[in-house]
């Protein structure tokens, strides 16, 4: 067995033992469930963020490895997106209550479905919806509508925004750890791979970053956007 292989393999592994955490700590905020919430309850939250965090960097990284070696079962069909945006935000629902942010959705009301892989752009974009909590100060939005490009998807908050380096390294095929940060661009790589997957004639799938204004309007923070054809 190769390296890459055996990761893949162990990486699979970590990820069922994080999902079951994952359950026990979703049950404990359950039980714990006040007005205010309780100390314990805002501390089992950050670690249930955490453990979603790290469970979906698993998934992506076990993800790219299948991509990479041609083993993927890319499956673009038709979403509805309607129901698309209501899983996504019922996974982040808790964690917003608890940071007692708004959470929004804006779907453009003409549209009722769009053709992509579910699970690989719902990975993209429920990590985004993640870290949109995580530095959201009041509001998180996300955003569904159609553009010359295709279908925008954009997650928006209203917290600091996209540290400059992010803006101008953009989406690198790769790199390395990053010393500022500690970043590995995991994430970043991972949306840049699985939009640029979904093809429609000459078009392809796309993501970037940006700050301030985003393409629904301004929340004054980080917009990450991922457009389909």
């Amino acid at each position: 067995m190769d390296i890459s292989t055996f990761v893949a393999a162990a990486a699979h592994d970590m990820k069922n033992s994080v999902s079951v955490i994952a359950a026990y700590l979703e049950d404990a905020l359950a039980k714990m469930a006040t007005e205010p919430p309780s100390a314990a309850a805002l501390s089992t939250a950050q670690a249930l963020y955490e453990t979603q965090r790290v469970n979906g960097n698993l998934v992506q990284l076990m993800a790219i490895f299948k991509i990479e070696e041609g083993m993927y079962p890319f499956e673009p069909a038709a979403v509805v997106l309607d129901e698309f945006a209501d899983e996504l935000l019922g996974r982040v629902r808790p964690l917003v209550h608890l940071k007692g942010l708004d959470l929004q959705c804006d779907i453009q009301a003409d549209m009722a479905d769009w053709i992509f892989d579910h699970d690989l752009i719902g990975s993209v974009v429920m990590q985004s919806l993640f870290n949109a909590v995580r530095y959201a100060s009041h509001t998180v939005r996300l955003s569904m509508r159609v553009t010359g490009q295709g279908l925008a998807i954009e997650v928006a908050d209203d917290g600091q925004g996209f540290p400059g380096f992010m803006l101008e390294q953009g989406f690198p095929s790769r790199q390395g750890i990053d010393t500022r940060t500690g970043s590995t661009g995991l994430g970043l790589y991972f949306s840049r791979l699985a939009a640029g997957l979904h093809r429609r004639g000459t078009q392809t799938g796309s993501t970037r970053l940006a700050n301030g204004r985003g393409s629904t309007g301004d929340l004054g923070g980080g917009h990450f956007i991922v457009e389909l054809p």
